[in-house]
């Protein structure tokens, strides 16, 4: 197999291309690129649930360490407020704070216009075909 094309290769130097492209694009806004992507997830999912560390551990598969430092940092620059639940006072709801979500906003807007870049170099065929190797791939990784 030396010298040839590798799936697992090409993929990450794939993602390591995006994830720059998308911090370089929201450090614009003062924020990381996982920053960006905890903003997201609690603005998607606050309006159906309380939000928890334990969620962004859970949903962006980082350390436990490693998501408490970034939300010290993002509480600390006004991002987002820890707020104290009734049933239990250990347990902090994430929630945006004014500039969080201002930050959210034009954060999306980078995400999409990236992603539209991408699809424009795509048809609709290849993009559908793109997305189900994807799937089907990360599928079988994960078994």
């Amino acid at each position: 197999m030396d010298g040839e094309r590798r799936i697992g290769r090409e993929a990450i130097i794939f993602a390591n291309r995006i994830h720059r492209t998308i911090d370089k694009e929201t450090s614009k806004y003062g924020v990381t690129g996982v920053q960006g992507r905890i903003l997201g997830y609690i603005y998607r999912e606050s309006d159906k649930r309380n939000v928890f560390q334990k969620n962004i551990e859970q949903e962006l598969d980082i350390r436990r360490s490693s998501v408490t430092s970034v939300l010290q940092l993002m509480e600390k620059n006004g991002l987002i407020n820890r707020i104290s639940v009734c049933e239990d006072g250990r347990l902090k709801k994430l929630i945006l704070t004014e500039k969080g979500l201002e930050t959210h906003y034009k954060v999306r807007a980078c995400i999409d216009k990236i992603e539209e870049s991408f699809r424009n170099q795509l048809s609709i065929d290849e993009f559908n075909m793109l997305i189900s190797l994807i799937e089907r791939l990360s599928k079988k990784i994960a078994e």
